[in-house]
């Protein structure tokens, strides 16, 4: 029953629905962002950044880079630490 469902529509209504919500994540993060026009835009709607030229690349694609926004990893900081600590330890050690 739910293979029928899985057609072309249903998976352009599945693209979109991640590419709203990793906008809406873009969004969320505050600050300023460059429009394609030039002018600069404090705390965007999700659907102006749609519009911008750089958000091509998230409609088309899974993961469209390695970074921990675009996988939707989260950052786990003592992790961070952990592995910077012992990245100066052997630097120092040598």
């Amino acid at each position: 029953m739910m293979e029928t469902k899985r057609n072309k529509q249903w998976r352009k209504e599945q693209g979109f629905r991640v590419f709203k919500k990793r906008m809406i994540l873009f969004a969320s993060y505050g600050g300023c962002h460059i429009m394609d026009d030039g002018r600069r835009v404090y705390h965007p709607h999700w659907f102006e950044l749609a519009e911008c030229r750089w958000a091509r690349v998230y409609k088309t694609t899974g993961t469209p880079c390695s970074c921990i926004y675009c996988k939707g990893q989260r950052y786990e900081r003592l992790v961070f630490k952990k592995e910077t600590q012992r990245i100066v330890d052997e630097q120092l050690d040598v």
